[in-house]
């Protein structure tokens, strides 16, 4: 069994002005859904093995807000996950270690909303208006969870992937 976490950023300033796309930082409404979200994780006992996150400053700045609820996941930066496509996403995914049964990938749409959408072929009991709120739009600081019956990486496909949560900022207001 695998397990894949996808983690948009969290919301970022609209303009930087003098900066490229690549070093927006997060607005204010951003840090404060990755601190909710953080909690979150935290108050359900979230784990995860390996987390790989985009170089952009909005994804490494949400990661630091939400890596104390991940508590002994190791870190590492790839630049191929800032912007990437669709299919070398999928062979990013294929290509993840064996030994990391739980990854975590912390990234930018529209590749991370296709991506669900390509991977989940259904949800687990309790969780069909999850994939129906998926189905519609994937939000910045949303996570998506998708479980696979395989026991490498690279045997995941399309429609391959169990649906096992999708948590959006606006699920999160009054815990």
């Amino acid at each position: 069994m695998k397990t894949l976490h996808l983690l948009r950023h969290a919301k970022a300033v609209e303009d930087n002005p003098g900066g490229t796309d690549h070093v927006r930082p997060l607005a204010k409404r951003g840090i404060a859904a990755a601190k909710a979200l953080a909690q979150h994780l935290v108050d359900s006992s979230f784990t995860v093995g390996r987390v790989f996150c985009s170089t952009a400053k909005r994804t490494r700045e949400t990661y630091e807000l939400i890596a104390p609820a991940l508590e002994g996941a190791s870190i590492a930066y790839r630049d191929r996950l800032y912007l990437v496509s669709g299919s070398d996403l999928l062979d990013f995914i294929q290509g993840l270690p064996d030994a990391a049964d739980s990854v975590m990938l912390i990234g930018h749409n529209p590749t991370f909303h296709n991506m669900a959408l390509m991977l989940a072929k259904n949800a687990a009991r309790g969780h069909a208006d999850e994939l129906a709120a998926l189905k519609e739009k994937f939000p910045t600081c949303a996570l998506c969870s998708l479980n696979f019956d395989v026991d490498h990486w690279r045997q995941i496909k399309g429609s391959a992937g169990t649906l096992t949560a999708f948590l959006r900022p606006r699920d999160l207001d009054g815990e």
